[in-house]
C-alpha cells in the first residue's frame, strides 16, 4: 500500500497527540492503582478529651506579703524562697469519653532539677492503670518540694562545676501511655502534661498548670466497589494509548514505496508538439545531462528551444536533446520512473577537434556555470546575456582559443555571481 505524503502528516501529527494521551493515561493508571492518603474518612464511633491540672500548696514564714498567712495556694501565684519552706505539688490527669470503652494507662513520674548546663534526676516512678469499661479515668501525681534543699543542692552543683547561671527548674514530668478502645476499635494515647517551679534569685515562678487534648475513633471506609468495566478501563486506555502511538508512529516515519514505472510515451505525451524528431545525435557539442525529462522541458521553455529526439532502433531508451549553441542539454530514459540514466550509461559526448591540456578544465567549469545559470531567476535582458558568454565560450573552446574561453568563462561568473548577490537583496 503506498502512502502519500499528506497521510504521513497526518500521522505524525497523530503520533504527538497519542504521545499525549500515553502520558495521562499512565497517570490515570498510577491514581487509580495508588489511592492518596486523603481520600474519605471513616465513620467516628467515639470521642475522647484529655487533660491535667497542675496545682501547689506553699508553706510560708509569715510575712507582711501574705498578711502573715503561714500558707499559699496556687494558681498562678509567684513565690519566694527565702520565706517559702516547702511546696506540695500535684498534678490530676483525666480522661473523658463520650461512650463506654476500656481505657489501659502506664504513666511514667519523673522530677528533674535542671539548667541550661546541666540536669540531674531527683525522683522516679512507674505506674499502671486499667479499666474495663468507663467514661471517666482520673490519675494523680503528687511531689513535695524542700525550698531550701532544692537552692542549696543546685548551688552546691553549680559550685562544684564552677558554674554560675542565671537560673534552674524543677520539673514535675508525668509522661502518659495507654489505649482507649470502644466498638472494637483502639486508639492509642501519649500526653506529657509537665509543671514546672522555675528558680531566678529570690523568684518561684511556676507556669504549665493546665494541658488539654481531644481525640476520636474512626471505623475504615467501607471498601469502594469497582465494576469489572471500570475497573479495567485505567489498563484499556493505556493500552489503546500506546497502541495508536505505535501505529501512527510506524505510518509517519515509514518510508515511501517506489513509484511503479512510468512508460517512456507516457512521459512524454504530453509534450508531443514540442518534440522535434531528427535523424541523429547532435555533434561538435558539449554535453549536460539533466536528471528528468521535466527538467529537460523547463530549459526547452526557458530557452524557447524544441526538443529534439534521434531517430532509433530502441525508442524506449530514446535520448532527448536541447540545444543551446555549441552546448547540449540531454535527457535519457533509463526505465526508473523517469530519472535520467546513470552517467556511466549515457551516451558519450560527441567528440571534438583536439585541443590543449586545459580544456577539460574549460569545459567543467563551464559546465558548473551553466548549471548555475538555470538555477538562477533571471531577467530576460541578462539570462540573454549569460546565453550569449556561454556560447562564444563554447565557440573559443571548439576553436582552440582557451585564453578567450577563459575570459568568457570568468566573465560569465562574475554576471552571475552579481545577478546572484542581487536576487538574494531583493528577497
Amino acid at each position: 500500500m503506498t502512502l502519500s505524503p499528506r497521510a504521513r502528516r497526518v500521522a505524525a501529527v497523530l503520533a504527538v497527540v497519542f504521545v499525549l494521551t500515553t502520558v495521562w493515561a499512565a497517570y490515570y493508571l498510577y491514581a487509580e492503582t495508588h489511592p492518596s492518603g486523603a481520600g474519605p474518612t471513616g465513620t467516628t464511633v467515639a470521642t475522647y478529651s484529655e487533660s491535667s491540672v497542675g496545682q501547689f500548696a506553699a508553706a510560708v514564714r509569715p510575712s507582711y506579703l501574705y498578711n502573715n498567712s503561714t500558707e499559699v495556694y496556687g494558681g498562678d501565684v509567684t513565690l519566694f524562697a527565702p520565706i517559702t519552706n516547702w511546696i506540695n505539688s500535684s498534678i490530676t490527669y483525666s480522661l473523658e469519653t463520650n461512650r463506654t470503652a476500656a481505657v489501659s494507662l502506664v504513666e511514667t513520674f519523673a522530677v528533674t532539677l535542671s539548667t541550661t548546663a546541666w540536669s540531674k534526676t531527683l525522683f522516679t516512678s512507674l505506674n499502671s492503670s486499667s479499666w474495663a469499661a468507663t467514661t471517666v479515668a482520673t490519675l494523680g501525681f503528687q511531689y513535695a518540694i524542700n525550698v531550701s534543699r532544692v537552692v542549696a543542692l543546685a548551688a552546691a552543683i553549680n559550685s562544684q562545676l564552677d558554674y554560675y547561671g542565671s537560673g534552674y527548674t524543677l520539673s514535675l514530668d508525668p509522661v502518659i501511655t495507654g489505649t482507649v478502645e470502644a466498638a472494637g476499635l483502639e486508639q492509642s494515647l501519649a500526653l506529657e502534661p509537665e509543671l514546672n517551679f522555675s528558680f531566678s534569685g529570690s523568684l518561684i515562678t511556676p507556669s504549665g498548670l493546665s494541658y488539654a487534648a481531644t481525640g476520636s475513633l474512626l471505623a475504615p471506609p467501607p471498601p469502594t466497589a469497582t465494576s469489572g468495566v471500570a475497573g479495567a478501563f485505567p489498563y484499556l486506555a493505556l493500552v489503546g494509548s500506546v497502541g495508536g502511538l505505535g501505529g501512527s508512529a510506524w505510518v509517519a516515519t515509514r518510508r515511501p514505496e517506489e513509484e511503479p514505472v512510468a512508460p517512456l510515451e507516457e512521459i512524454i505525451r504530453p509534450y508531443d508538439e514540442a518534440i522535434a524528431v531528427i535523424s541523429a545525435a547532435p555533434k561538435g557539442t558539449t554535453v549536460t545531462a539533466v536528471a528528468t525529462f521535466s527538467d529537460l522541458v523547463k530549459i526547452a521553455d526557458t530557452l524557447g528551444k524544441p526538443i529534439l529526439r534521434p531517430a532509433g532502433p530502441d525508442p524506449a531508451r530514446s535520448t532527448f536533446f536541447v540545444l543551446d549553441g555549441l552546448l547540449a542539454y540531454t535527457y535519457r530514459y533509463s526505465g526508473d520512473g523517469g530519472k535520467s540514466a546513470p552517467a556511466e550509461d549515457r551516451e558519450a559526448p560527441p567528440s571534438g577537434p583536439p585541443s590543449g591540456p586545459a580544456t577539460p578544465l574549460l569545459v567543467h567549469q563551464l559546465q558548473q556555470e551553466v548549471q548555475w545559470l538555470h538555477r538562477l531567476a533571471l531577467d530576460e535582458a541578462t539570462a540573454a546575456v549569460a546565453r550569449r558568454r556561454v556560447s562564444r565560450a563554447l565557440y573559443f573552446i571548439r576553436s582552440g582559443a582557451e585564453e578567450e574561453a577563459t575570459v568568457e568563462v570568468e566573465e560569465l561568473s562574475r554576471l552571475l555571481a552579481t545577478a546572484s548577490e542581487n536576487s538574494r537583496r531583493s528577497r
